[in-house]
């Protein structure tokens, strides 16, 4: 594996904080203008709606994993490591993700890929 920096986005411990997805949002460094768009992402995968003040210990398991790869994709890393995501999301889940991945134009990875 290369010695280059990367975004940890991992599964097993997809949130930093349990409070809003406001708070979230500033730990990802989202810009104002991209909020909508992850609320947008998250709901085209798991149908919930979500918004700034919406609880993150409100949230399912595989929500949570779901709002960490829109977290991830719409921060203004470059690179993003995903860990886990096959071990976290239900079959369906996983493939509307690796879509959204893919769309994202991001370098990603999974696991221990280079």
């Amino acid at each position: 594996m290369k010695n280059e920096t990367y975004l940890i986005a991992d599964a097993e411990h997809p949130l930093v904080t349990t409070d809003s997805v406001w708070d979230e949002m500033l730990l990802y460094n989202i810009h104002l203008q991209k909020r909508e768009t992850v609320y947008g992402a998250f709901y085209k995968i798991t149908a919930k709606q979500i918004n700034e003040n919406t609880l993150c210990c409100e949230l399912s398991g595989g929500q949570k994993v779901v709002l960490m790869v829109c977290l991830a994709l719409y921060s203004p890393a470059t690179r993003i490591r995903f860990l886990d995501l096959e071990h976290a999301l239900d079959a369906e889940k996983l493939q509307a993700v690796k879509v959204l991945i893919k769309s994202s134009g991001k370098q990603a990875c999974f696991g221990n890929e280079a």
